[in-house]
């Protein structure tokens, strides 16, 4: 093996391992995926409690959209520390500590004693939030095989739209229970804790990816750990029987060799638009509708949560479908579909708003999300498949940062905007969003379903750059 360059070995390495499937990498994949169900339900739970927190503290409305967008500030931060941790200390750890954080913190939300302390920590929430996605999609990236892995991550939003119906069935049952406004949103907050709890103790028996040894340089544990989950010695002469020393990429490294190729680098801009286009959309409009149709006047509390649960099992229909159609579609299309739907979708609520006609703000709504849903699911996975394990993580989160970026402005912002332009102005402004990201799916976006590591071979890889070595360099 002497002759071997770290670059061959890890790279035949992980083409293995990219073909290698377990009795239970599907179990593993939906583990990681339904943290989004948990975050959803986190999220919109305050969508739907903004009434109740407006009536107890009374806090300004810059504090109030503070207070709804601070879990999306705290996990752009989780994103880009928890991308670097997973690349450096490993998947299984980060996805271990980020479920316990945000238990935590949901518990802790129930007892906050004003809007500013409740503010304070629902920050505090958002890094488990932001560590855990970057942390997930990479898991998932490496446990699971070419094709399957592209369609479970897809399924992200699928399980982020059953975390809105959860919130919606929650809320609506402490509205019919009549109970007070200041006991209602502290339940409310604190239930996720309950699943985020479940969901840590399900994950405590799932292993480290093999991939992420083999490119540490930990070879001995990578042939262990794939031999117990794949139930056969697949990297077997294939890595040596000692470790080794592999030079890790910094960021600037990192970036510098996701952008070196057309294909990498076009696929990430692609990533990072969908990422912030898609967020953009949705928290601009749909997180506040419920709100906007209070403000309205047109039906009561129950009725329009009733109308909001109606439009989101359809858009959890969407979101199932979307990813079973990608063999198919692929992520272009899917994308192209998607945001071609929302642009449409926006257009038909504008029409409902200004006429106050209700069936045509819910008709507008399910078309937008359903547009929403197919367009929102490909630009995470995206932008992690096509990253190289040794820093998927840092850019899984980067890309992340772009979904929490567009959230957190969005709910601080558009409060004031629909105030000062008023709701159908305001909203015509979002469809600009998807505007452009059809453009970016149609003229920037190759088509990436299917793709894997070592189809890039012109690509020369950091570590060896950094290194400036070929021969391995064995652990003493």
């Amino acid at each position: 093996m002497a002759d071997l360059t770290i670059y061959n070995t890890i790279e035949n390495a992980k083409a293995v391992l990219g073909k290698q499937e377990a009795k239970h990498s599907s179990r593993a994949g939906w583990l990681m995926v339904t943290a989004l169900l948990i975050e959803s339900w986190d999220i919109y739970s305050m969508s739907f409690i903004m009434t109740h927190l407006n009536d107890v503290f009374h806090p300004s409305a810059g504090l109030l959209g503070f207070t709804a967008a601070g879990t999306q500030l705290g996990a752009i931060v989780g994103s880009i520390v928890g991308g670097w941790l997973t690349d450096k200390f490993g998947r299984r750890k980060i996805f271990i500590f980020s479920m316990s954080m945000f238990a935590i913190c949901a518990i802790a939300q129930a007892f906050a004693p004003s809007m500013l302390v409740l503010a304070i920590i629902r920050c505090v929430a958002g890094f488990p939030v932001g560590a855990d996605v970057a942390n997930g999609f990479t898991y998932m990236m490496e446990i699971l095989p070419k094709g399957k892995r592209e369609i479970m991550g897809n399924r992200w939003q699928f399980m982020f739209s059953l975390g809105i119906l959860c919130a919606i069935l929650l809320v609506t049952a402490f509205e019919l229970g009549s109970l007070p406004a200041n006991i209602t949103w502290r339940i409310i907050l604190a239930v996720p804790a309950i699943p985020a709890a479940a969901l840590l103790l399900m994950r405590h028996g799932l292993p480290e990816t093999p991939t992420w040894f083999v490119e540490h340089g930990r070879f001995i544990e990578a042939r262990e750990t794939a031999k117990n989950y794949y139930g056969k010695d697949v990297l077997a002469g294939l890595i040596p029987d000692h470790d080794v020393e592999i030079p890790q990429p910094g960021w600037g490294e990192a970036v510098k060799d996701l952008f070196h190729e057309p294909f990498s680098r076009r696929s990430t801009i692609f990533g990072w638009i969908s990422c912030f286009v898609q967020a953009f959309e949705n928290y601009s409009f749909s997180f506040y509708l419920p709100t906007i149709l209070a403000g309205l006047g047109i039906a009561t509390l129950v009725q329009n949560n009733l109308a909001m649960f109606a439009v989101y099992v359809l858009a959890s229909v969407s979101a199932f479908v979307g990813p079973l159609t990608l063999p198919k579609l692929g992520h272009k299309g899917l994308s192209q579909w998607g945001f071609g739907l929302v642009t449409v979708g926006i257009l038909v609520m504008v029409f409902g708003v200004v006429q106050t006609n209700m069936i045509f703000i819910i008709a507008g709504a399910g078309v937008m999300l359903w547009g929403h849903y197919w367009s929102s699911e490909s630009g995470m996975t995206i932008c992690s498949l096509v990253a190289k394990p040794a820093y998927r993580g840092a850019a899984s989160g980067i890309a992340y940062v772009f979904v929490k970026l567009a959230s957190f402005l969005t709910l601080w912002v558009f409060p004031t905007l629909y105030a000062n332009l008023g709701v159908p102005t305001a909203t015509l402004l979002i469809a600009i969003g998807p505007v452009v990201a059809l453009l970016a799916a149609t003229f920037v976006l190759p088509e990436t379903f299917g793709h894997g590591e070592g189809s890039d071979k012109k690509s020369n890889p950091v570590q060896v750059a950094e290194a400036g070595k070929e021969e391995f360099v064995a652990v003493k």
